[in-house]
């Protein structure tokens, strides 16, 4: 392999577009973002991510950097070999049906590869993240959804029609909450930014108390995760009861996943989980009280490391995992 080769990687959320440039190694050396804008529709859309992915071909080719292939993730399963979008993504209306993967490969004349964002996550994790070493890996991103990448063996593991991985959508309470995916009780009606705001909200309903009366500036429309775990890690009790209500919901779904694979390590991503607030070992020791004895007597249970550069260095991987 040429020395300047590196993998070039775009990850499409219903946010924001993140992409970037990865050596071998894993170290990024170049990154970017772009608002999604996904209220204007998939035309556009479509137009954005291509101007995008010249871009970064663009920036590469004035670097001396060798790209051999374009690595695209995005929300809801994909048909791997076209990169066609097959799956519901609820935070762009439209997307189902998109080709991605063709249309780029018309426009930029490069092999382009297409998956689903989560599994991009695990197979970053799994090469340069807290998953290095272990052939069964279970990787879960909690943030504006609930989204799941599985490891198996060492490979990426698709499922028969590339829909596996979704623990988002584990029904933990067959009469809990609406879903946007159409159910009810999923693990992200409980878990998602949204739930946990809610359910935040809810309680504070009565009243702010001192630490969300101090990071919300007394007025609780403020309220969004990250001021949630701001007023845990001033001690508030409201915010610790939500955020181990969290663990709890996403430890259920989990313990099951543990049961049915007894993966090596199970790996927490996300805004969520970059919160802190000892919401990874809440998760942890909530597994271990659930789950069979044998099956988590080896069992990790660790936070992301790869942060929010995990997509696209996924994405970026792709050409190689085929």
């Amino acid at each position: 392999m040429a020395d300047n080769l590196v993998y070039a990687g775009i990850d499409i959320g219903g946010t924001n577009i993140k992409f970037g440039l990865v050596d071998r190694k894993g170290k990024v050396l170049y990154k970017e973002q772009r608002p999604t804008m996904a209220e204007k529709g998939v035309d556009p859309l479509m137009h954005l991510v291509t101007n995008i992915a010249e871009s970064l071909l663009y920036h590469a080719a004035e670097e001396e950097l060798e790209v051999r292939w374009l690595g695209v993730g995005t929300p809801g399963a994909v048909e791997s070999r076209s990169g066609k979008v097959i799956g519901v993504s609820p935070n762009i209306e439209g997307w189902q049906g998109t080709v991605v993967g063709d249309v780029l490969h018309e426009r930029l004349n490069l092999p382009v590869h297409v998956d689903n964002d989560a599994n991009n996550v695990a197979l970053a994790e799994h090469r340069f993240g807290a998953g290095i070493g272990y052939d069964s890996v279970v990787c879960v991103t909690v943030g504006t959804g609930v989204g799941g990448g599985l490891i198996i063996g060492g490979r990426l593991w698709r499922g028969g029609n590339h829909s596996a991985g979704e623990i988002g959508h584990i029904v933990i309470d067959i009469a809990g909450p609406q879903c946007r995916c159409g159910n009810r009780g999923c693990l992200e009606a409980f878990c998602s930014s949204a739930a946990i705001v809610e359910r935040t909200r809810s309680k504070l309903h009565g009243g702010l108390t001192p630490a969300f009366e101090n990071v919300l500036e007394g007025d609780l429309e403020n309220l969004n995760i990250r001021k949630l775990f701001a007023a845990a890690k001033k001690g508030d009790e409201v915010a610790a009861e939500v955020i181990n209500e969290t663990a709890g919901y996403l430890a259920v779904g989990l313990a099951g996943v543990v049961n049915l694979l007894n993966p090596d390590i199970v790996i927490i991503g996300g805004g969520v989980a970059d919160g802190g607030g000892g919401f990874v070992d809440a998760v942890s020791a909530e597994i271990r009280k659930r789950a069979f004895g044998s099956a988590v007597e080896k069992l990790r249970v660790a936070r992301a490391t790869l942060g929010n550069n995990a997509g696209f260095i996924g994405a970026g991987l792709l050409g190689e995992v085929r």
